[in-house]
């Protein structure tokens, strides 16, 4: 029989993975056989135990089809009855949308013993690396848990992308992008930022800036509803979008409630200041750039006319 595409054979049965080929693979195992993977500190005395975790294993491929790149082996004869065959199978698997993939290059040796005309293995041994892995540490994840954190990081990746990383709030990018997307009936863009926020970095340094700036992140999400938008534009500088405003007067009461909110949180610290506002309502023709230049100019007449205040554009 010719061992090395018998070993051939076993990897793709093993990695293609179906329940037939689970079967077939299994007869090529001596009911004994013990199985050792170093990946995972895998260990099974016999065959029954080894089917049984094969079994859950192909549970958590789901729609993993993994890929055979390259195999290569070689054999190694130690008596007539006897072979060790060893070598190297590279996997490979890529999500449909190209954001996850398995890229695993395994080390392998099988020892195969001839009883009665036929060949079975008896012993298999297969190294795993992992690419995360250090020296002296073992790698005791799953491929779904692998897969599971592969999708973690692109979440997380994807969150930083889209939110600005002191305050967490959206960044202006999304904003437009959110923005575009929106229906912006009744809506209204306000536009503020800290009055003589320079002066608390002087006096109280940075760190305490970042304070405020965090703490009244926190304040605007709190005083707006969960579908209005909040962003930071960068520096001490806000802009929000409110939907469902339909009069000047509703626009004027949540900027009254805004300024109050803001002035009652400085009560008990030194390191704090006012906002200035500046609002302008969203017509029909509007782009983000057209409002904003709108609110922006509110914004600069309400710094000219003493700060702590309101201004709508006209």
């Amino acid at each position: 029989m010719n061992l090395l595409e018998l070993t051939k054979e076993l990897w793709s049965l093993y990695y293609l993975g179906s329940a037939q080929g689970s079967q077939q693979m299994m007869d090529i195992l001596d009911p004994d056989c013990v199985i050792i993977g170093t990946g995972a500190h895998e260990f099974y005395a016999n065959v029954q135990d080894f089917a049984a975790a094969m079994s859950r294993e192909m549970e958590e491929r789901q729609d993993i089809r993994l890929q055979l790149r390259n195999l290569w082996c070689q054999e190694k004869s130690i008596t007539p009855e006897v072979s060790l065959v060893y070598g190297n199978v590279y996997i490979w698997w890529e999500s449909s949308d190209h954001r996850i993939c398995i890229n695993m290059n395994s080390r392998f040796s099988l020892l195969y013993k001839q009883s009665a005309g036929v060949w079975k293995i008896h012993h298999i041994h297969l190294s795993t690396p992992n690419l995360d892995q250090l020296d002296g540490e073992y790698y005791p994840k799953s491929l779904r848990q692998q897969i599971e954190q592969s999708q973690e990081q692109i979440e997380t990746l994807s969150k930083l992308a889209q939110h600005d990383s002191l305050t967490g709030l959206m960044n202006y990018r999304t904003f437009e992008e959110r923005y575009a997307a929106l229906d912006k009936h009744t809506a209204w863009l306000f536009v503020l930022d800290l009055d003589n926020f320079k002066q608390i970095n002087d006096t109280y340094g940075h760190l305490a800036g970042n304070v405020v700036l965090q703490k009244l992140s926190r304040l605007l999400t709190a005083a707006l509803r969960s579908e209005d938008l909040v962003c930071r534009m960068g520096g001490d500088e806000f802009v929000l979008l409110c939907n469902g405003l339909d009069s000047k007067a509703k626009a004027q009461l949540l900027a009254e409630r805004i300024l109050r909110r803001v002035s009652e949180s400085g009560k008990d610290t030194d390191a704090w200041t006012s906002i200035s506002i500046g609002i302008t309502p969203i017509q029909p023709d509007d782009t983000l750039e057209s409002a904003f230049k709108r609110a922006d100019a509110a914004l600069y007449d309400a710094k000219k006319k003493g700060k702590d205040r309101y201004a709508v554009s006209p």
